[in-house]
């Protein structure tokens, strides 16, 4: 049996984080007491700060599990700050970093994110301590983060969808009250949030929200307001700015992932937490407006992971959780034709919490998360090679994060705000140059 509001000790008493933990044997964080030094940051049972010259070489392989150190003739210098066991913070100007960009007007995580017509990058609600939410919006523009009219309500721990060729984003469901059953619509062209015509037939959070071909958005499971996960779906319909039900699905779940199959009307589900309460490894599909439960389950039970669909139509599921003891860093394909996942090559770095980022070259960008297994939030990003079905290191963030946002612009990847184990959230934005 799991509970999934109760967290590990190093989750730092976020009761919304949404990290599963054993009802008894919590895990032992002493396992963890000495020092570690691992290709870019740095572990320590210790509030105090750490000054750390590390010498790197990115194209050499870099794991946790490397005792090694791998040198070049530069040095880089980072300087990490430890609380309850979570690196925090590095700061370098060499090239093996990710590009600090300008900060959030206000940190946030678990927040939404939508990509607009003009653009822009729109972030909307999110955490900004463990128990309060905010309604405020900001885009992103060439000159940084600029402020928006906020959300009539707050939102955490909800969805952000655009539609109408971008000009319009839904944001759909909270933790808040005035949330959870609540959606409303941001309008590019008036700058503006409205309410929908009617409230969800659920109240929801934790749950999905994919955009069909058809321009309908599926809105699917999540968690209750008696915080039980939910198998209710309905259906978005934009020209009525409304909602109507649709079949449920088979399993309820909540902290899922939807992805939109290659034919713009499939979506497939994975994983989750069950209204049990205990994790699960089933998949799901939605087709015609019916649900229709997978023979084969996926090759691990994960919640809170990432999936992305490849060029090839197959569907990439990476990372997760059981939020207890083990983050995940095994990789498994999901195959449209034959309706089977298969276990692919691991990533080198355990992550729940993560991004995955299609790049134009047709590889995966993995970022951020966290690894629940050693209490440490990963620097190093890794990108997926669908054709030799392996992952590779790539450049690394200055400020490790979980349950940020990470979005596909022109030329760079923009990874933003987060959770790093403290009560505040994560200001910081960062760009991947393709």
């Amino acid at each position: 049996m799991w509970n999934i509001f109760r967290e590990p000790q190093f989750v730092a008493n976020d009761k919304h984080s949404y990290v599963l933990a054993r009802k008894k044997n919590n895990r032992d964080t002493t396992t963890i007491a000495n020092n570690q030094l691992t290709n870019g940051f740095t572990t320590k049972t210790s509030s105090t700060s750490v000054a750390t010259t590390v010498k790197t070489d990115m194209s050499t392989t870099m794991g946790i599990a490397s005792p090694q150190v791998t040198t070049i003739p530069s040095t880089t210098k980072i300087t990490s700050t430890m609380m309850n066991n979570n690196v925090q913070t590095s700061t370098s100007t060499q090239s093996v970093f990710w590009n600090i960009d300008k900060p959030l007007n206000t940190a946030r995580s678990s927040f939404g994110s939508a990509l607009l017509a003009n653009g822009q990058v729109l972030v909307a609600g999110g955490l900004i301590t463990p128990t309060t939410a905010t309604q405020g919006t900001e885009v992103y523009t060439s000159t940084g983060w600029q402020l928006v009219p906020s959300m009539t309500f707050s939102h955490a721990y909800h969805t952000v969808t655009a539609f109408a060729n971008n000009t319009k984003v839904l944001a759909a469901g909270s933790t808040t009250p005035h949330g959870k059953q609540t959606a409303e619509v941001y309008n590019i062209l008036n700058n503006t949030w409205t309410l929908t015509s009617n409230n969800m037939s659920s109240s929801r959070h934790a749950h999905t929200a994919t955009l069909l071909a058809n321009g309908q958005i599926l809105i699917a499971g999540g968690s209750n307001t008696s915080d039980t996960s939910i198998s209710a779906a309905e259906l978005y319909i934009p020209s009525l700015n409304s909602f109507i039900n649709t079949t449920n699905m088979n399993i309820a779940r909540c902290c899922f992932i939807s992805t939109l199959l290659s034919d713009g009307s499939t979506v497939l589900v994975t994983g989750g937490i069950n209204a049990s309460n205990y994790l699960n490894s089933t998949a799901e599909l939605y087709v015609g407006g019916s649900w229709i439960l997978l023979p084969s389950p996926m090759t691990q039970n994960r919640f809170y992971h990432a999936a992305v669909l490849l060029n090839d139509g197959t569907v990439l599921v990476e990372g997760g959780g059981d939020g207890a003891s083990n983050a995940y860093s095994n990789a498994e394909k999901y195959n449209a034709t034959t309706q089977n996942f298969t276990a692919v090559g691991s990533m080198q770095y355990r992550r729940a919490g993560l991004t995955l980022t299609l790049l134009p070259s047709g590889k995966v960008l993995a970022t951020g998360g966290v690894d629940w297994t050693s209490s440490i939030y990963p620097l190093v990003c890794e990108l997926y090679d669908p054709v030799t079905r392996t992952w590779s290191n790539t450049l690394m963030l200055n400020h490790g994060r979980s349950f940020h946002q990470s979005i596909l612009l022109n030329n760079f990847v923009l990874t933003t705000g987060g959770y790093d184990g403290n009560v505040s959230r994560v200001i910081s934005s960062e760009r991947y140059n393709l």
